[in-house]
């Protein structure tokens, strides 16, 4: 076909064409990589070989335009020798182009059809192999179930899987990865960039996309989508198609991982005197925390005093926790959400709104703080795994914005609770009452 391959599509083939005593060595192949990386490449020469081999093939795809572009080269490939091809009344049965009708019928029986991903789209078909393209966009198994049944018959039965990262939404992807190297039919082959290292370190460049090197233009390519996403505040669109490395959700994840491991403490560090308190209630009463923040120099310590999870607790139940260690702590402010902590706000002193405005200046603080290494953290296990879970959503072109949930259905009262702290260990400090001797 003309084609040269690099070398992680030659190394990629030998899984796809393993051959084991009754067929395929493997029933299912999956290859995660950066986009635009040779995917539909790599899918040339392996389909043309099977459609000479005689073999069923149908490509799902999230739309047709993915697949209709590989037909289309399948098609050429394979027009260039017309004897592969069946004849009626001595002409040629070429290809058929018609929307929603493409389809490659050769003499030997090798057929090639494809289909949008949807309930139902491979039933009534007989297959050998199936590839379903952007594995990562389907968000219910309905394809699979459609899908599967169709190989039952075929001795060649195998499933190949095209896909860059995911998030969580991603569930068909993500439960195939939660099987590699435990399933021996299933061959899991992934190209990412290292979870520790920043966005912008090239070694994770190269790591998830294995043409840098082979092609120039591929780095140049890589450059402008970093500058493009980091200036639109799309990082997580950079992470999954561009790192291959998943993400809990395409919005804009707050902070950077690699960031905020970079303030965590490695001294002891006991709570400061008069630490400033932040908390954060979620309705639904499963989940709540109190955050402890105070100044230590040009820095500030952070540490959470409460997660409570898991169990169901009232607002004046944690109310009363927060007055119980305000008194301990000497805490003389105590930051909350005057929309969803109101309830236990009541139960302690020096309770200050942070909300509106404050809320949107906040986040900003937080981040700025991370970023510079003036936040220094001990003992916030809690905080770690909402950051996970935490976006942000941009209030104006200033540069304002607020810390809101990745995931609808998973609270991040932890980081609200700190991020709240930090701003008024942020502010003025009190002055030292003093006393007077009559």
């Amino acid at each position: 076909m003309g084609l040269a391959l690099m070398p992680w599509q030659e190394y990629a083939s030998r899984f796809l064409t393993a051959r084991g005593k009754d067929g395929p060595l493997y029933k299912e192949v999956c290859i995660v990589v950066a986009r635009q990386q040779g995917k539909t490449t790599l899918m040339q020469p392996y389909i043309v070989g099977a459609l000479k081999s005689g073999l069923k093939v149908m490509h799902i795809a999230q739309n047709r335009e993915l697949p209709r572009t590989m037909f289309r080269v399948i098609a050429d490939a394979l027009s260039q020798t017309p004897d592969l091809f069946p004849r009626r009344r001595g002409k040629v049965i070429w290809p058929r182009f018609g929307s929603g009708q493409e389809e490659i019928v050769l003499s030997n029986g090798g057929t090639y059809r494809i289909a949008a991903s949807g309930r139902g789209s491979a039933r009534g078909w007989s297959n050998d192999i199936v590839v379903i393209d952007e594995l990562r966009e389907m968000d219910s198994f309905d394809v699979i179930a459609s899908a599967e049944p169709t190989l039952r018959m075929s001795t060649e039965g195998q499933m190949v899987y095209l896909s860059n990262a995911g998030f969580d939404n991603s569930v068909v992807l993500n439960s195939v990865r939660d099987r590699a190297g435990k399933d021996p039919s299933l061959a899991y082959l992934e190209w990412s960039a290292p979870p520790e290292l920043e966005a912008s370190d090239k070694e994770g460049w190269y790591a998830a996309n294995p043409a840098l090197g082979h092609y120039p233009q591929v780095l140049d390519s890589l450059e402008r989508d970093y500058t493009r996403h980091q200036l639109a505040g799309t990082m997580s669109l950079f992470e999954t198609e561009d790192l291959c490395r998943w993400v809990p959700s395409v919005r804009e994840r707050m902070v950077d991982a690699f960031a905020w491991t970079r303030c965590e403490a490695q001294e002891p560090m006991p709570t400061g005197r008069h630490p400033s308190f932040g908390i954060a209630w979620d309705p639904s009463g499963s989940r709540a925390a109190l955050a402890a923040a105070w100044p230590m120099g040009d820095q500030i310590g952070l540490r959470l005093l409460i997660d409570g999870r898991g169990t169901a607790m009232s607002a004046d139940e944690f109310g009363r926790e927060v007055k119980a260690l305000q008194a301990k702590h000497g805490a003389r402010k105590v930051g909350f959400d005057p929309l969803t902590d109101q309830g236990v706000a009541k139960h302690v002193l020096g309770a200050e709104p942070v909300g509106g405005n404050k809320s949107g200046q906040a986040a900003p603080q937080f981040v700025n703080a991370i970023e510079g290494t003036r936040l220094r953290w001990q003992d916030v296990d809690a905080v770690t795994d909402d950051l996970t879970f935490t976006a942000r959503k941009q209030n104006d072109e200033r540069g304002s914005f607020e810390a809101v949930r990745a995931r609808d259905d998973r609270p991040i009262t932890a980081v609200l609770a700190a991020i709240r702290a930090v701003w008024l260990a942020s502010g003025p400090r009190p002055p030292v009452p003093k006393v007077y001797a009559r």
